[in-house]
C-alpha cells in the first residue's frame, strides 16, 4: 500500500474475525524492531505476544482481540514511553498494511496477569491485533486538524 494512502486509511479497528498468520505476525514484529527507540537502547525493551486464551480472557480492553502485543520497558520513563509509542506505530502499520485490524492500546496493560511479562519489565503499550472484515478506505483529513504555528 502506498504510505500517503496508508496514514489516511488508518484507524483503531475493534471488531476482529480472526487469529493473525505466523506469517503476518513476523511481518509486524520486523517493523517493531525498525522502530526507533531512545538512545538506541534496544535492550531495554521487550515485546510479548500474547495469543493463549486463557490470558487473553483475564485482560480487559482488548475487544476480544486474538492477539495482543505488550511493548514493555526496564524502569520506563519519558524516553521509554515514547519509544514504546514509536514500536506500536510501526507495527500498527506493518499489521494495516496486510489488511489486519488493530488499535492502540494503554489501557489494557493493567489487567495483563503476573508473571507473563518479563521480570524486571513493566507494560507500557499494547496493540490489539487479528483479522477483520473492516475496510481501509481513505479519509478526507484537514490540515488544520491540528492547529499550526510556522516560524520562519
Amino acid at each position: 500500500m502506498e504510505t500517503e494512502k496508508m496514514i489516511r486509511s488508518r484507524k483503531a479497528v475493534r471488531h476482529y474475525t480472526g487469529q493473525i498468520t505466523d506469517e503476518q505476525l513476523n511481518k509486524i514484529l520486523l517493523a517493531a524492531n525498525a522502530s526507533p527507540v531512545g538512545m538506541g537502547e534496544y535492550n531495554n525493551y521487550r515485546l510479548t505476544v500474547i495469543q493463549d486464551s486463557s490470558i487473553l480472557s483475564k485482560m480487559s480492553g482488548i475487544y476480544d482481540a486474538p492477539t495482543v502485543i505488550v511493548v514493555s520497558a526496564e524502569d520506563p520513563d519519558a524516553m521509554e514511553d515514547v519509544s514504546a509509542g514509536a514500536i506500536v506505530h510501526n507495527m500498527e502499520l506493518a499489521a494495516e498494511n496486510q489488511g489486519l485490524g488493530a488499535n492502540y492500546n494503554m489501557s489494557s496493560v493493567g489487567s495483563i496477569p503476573n508473571n507473563v511479562l518479563p521480570t524486571g519489565f513493566k507494560g507500557v503499550f499494547a496493540l490489539t491485533l487479528g483479522q477483520t472484515d473492516e475496510e481501509f478506505v481513505p479519509r478526507e483529513i484537514p490540515l488544520d486538524r491540528i492547529k499550526i504555528n510556522i516560524v520562519k
